[in-house]
């Protein structure tokens, strides 16, 4: 796809010349994008591509069939192909894009999903906690760390690691990166040596 002649929103036509371009935030790198309004919205493929599917476009079409009020977050420009041709194509705002992945199982959809309940638990679902409650989940904290390098069962360490999450959550920390779990401290290089 080449570039866009006309955007189509609601009924509002919208002349314009925008090309398909890539897009890339963080970890989302999307290969067909066109800004409407300084915003990227994405074609199916790339959506599709994204979340890894075997056939992008027909996964992200079943998908949308299934929950129609996603397109109510899209909208219809013309792209001309490589041939020459002029496609109206949907494509998606970041809701779209969002709403399409939250509805998705691919496993990038999951990590997304873990992700988006992460930063509206640490903006919105968090209390204010009194300095006595802050001590006593610290203390609890360490415990359960210490819990952790002691443990040599499966079970347990799953289960200490959820309640690790959940308090660091509650403290507004990170939760310690757990590949260095079982390591011996005097093995692990030092950050910033």
């Amino acid at each position: 796809m080449k570039g866009a002649a006309n955007f189509v929103t609601g009924r509002k036509l919208m002349a314009s010349n925008a090309e398909v371009t890539p897009f890339v935030w963080g970890d989302i790198a999307l290969s067909q994008t066109v800004m409407v309004d300084g915003v990227p919205h994405a074609t199916r493929a790339a959506i599709g591509e994204w979340l890894e599917y075997d056939d992008p476009v027909r996964a992200i079409s079943k998908l949308l069939e299934r929950n129609s009020y996603i397109d109510d977050h899209s909208v219809v420009v013309k792209l001309t192909t490589t041939d020459g041709k002029n496609y109206d194509t949907s494509v998606y705002h970041p809701i779209g894009f969002l709403l399409i992945v939250m509805e998705s199982g691919q496993p990038k959809s999951q990590a997304m999903k873990q992700a988006v309940a992460e930063f509206v638990w640490h903006y919105a679902g968090r209390k204010q906690l009194s300095r006595k409650e802050g001590i006593e989940l610290l203390k609890l904290r360490r415990t359960i760390l210490n819990d952790l390098a002691r443990t040599k069962d499966s079970f347990v360490q799953k289960a200490l690691l959820a309640d690790l999450n959940e308090i660091s959550l509650v403290l507004g920390q990170a939760v310690p990166d757990v590949k260095f779990l079982g390591k011996d401290v005097s093995q692990l290089a030092l950050e910033g040596v």
